[in-house]
């Protein structure tokens, strides 16, 4: 199965320091891009923050924009998203029950997919409840079943790089690890919150980091104490290709984007 990628998109009401200004148009050129290629996928994923400040309008310009893809959509929560804003945007609208999957199993022919709200209301740090590690040991166990693809919004492998090292912290990351280790199969994790993109193994488990489209950050070596620095428009998703057996091709999809206003001012 093929299906695309994406995550903290930051969508918001108001400019902020940190989120390009020109993020609606990035999105929905990006969006654009997906659209003009969903012949060729299954579905799409999002790992969160699909918003800056979990505002209405904000929740309402994300779903219309990816309504029109026609591709179903799976998605979870990210900080920025409240998440209880996320949660009682759910309760309005007709879409948003559909594409949330968090703490329920996705079955598919040629893999499942599995959501986790690893988000905790007000913080940037995350952590995995009960009801979530309970979720992840009962699928792992599951023997003969296609691929298990784990979504949540914070990795729970850190890039090594401490200014990111610090907001990624993960409670729970070191019980995961102990319950993935005694898969049959490895597991697939895809995550965000780290703004910039990157792969990672967890006993066996690939983790693949979407990175941020309008929010993307960078720093002088990719690893220890360097700082990070705001790098511009990260102008690519990524598109994976899952096939039973040992078979997961992962590429990076690049669009063409013209900003709507000179060079694409950040705040």
């Amino acid at each position: 199965m093929r299906f695309a990628h994406l995550s903290d998109l930051h969508l918001g009401q108001t400019s902020i320091v940190g989120v390009r200004d020109d993020a609606f148009d990035i999105v929905e050129q990006m969006v654009c891009d997906v659209g003009r290629i969903s012949e060729v996928l299954d579905f799409l994923v999002v790992s969160g923050d699909m918003t800056e400040d979990a505002e209405l309008a904000s929740f309402t310009q994300f779903e219309d924009m990816f309504t029109k893809i026609g591709l179903p959509v799976y998605m979870v929560p990210g900080n920025h998203d409240g998440p209880a804003g996320y949660y009682r945007y759910l309760e309005q609208s007709r879409t948003f029950p559909t594409w949330d999957i968090t703490n329920r199993v996705v079955e598919m022919q040629d893999l499942r997919l599995l959501g986790i709200d690893t988000c905790i209301e007000g913080e940037t740090t995350g952590r995995i409840d009960a009801m979530s590690m309970t979720l992840v040991e009962q699928e792992i166990a599951r023997r003969g079943a296609p691929p298990l693809v784990i979504v949540m919004h914070h990795p729970p492998v850190t890039p090594g790089l401490r200014d990111f090292d610090v907001v990624a912290r993960l409670d729970g990351a070191a019980e995961l690890q102990e319950i993935l280790r005694g898969a049959a199969d490895p597991a697939i994790i895809l995550a965000g919150h780290v703004h910039r993109s990157y792969q990672g193994r967890m006993d066996g488990a690939a983790c693949f980091v979407a990175g941020s489209p309008t929010s993307a950050f960078t720093s002088d070596l990719p690893f220890g104490a360097s700082p990070i620095r705001q790098q511009g428009l990260q102008d690519f998703y990524f598109v994976h290709e899952v096939a039973q057996g040992s078979r997961h091709v992962v590429t990076p999809q690049h669009f063409t984007y013209s900003p709507s206003f000179p060079e694409g001012l950040t705040t």
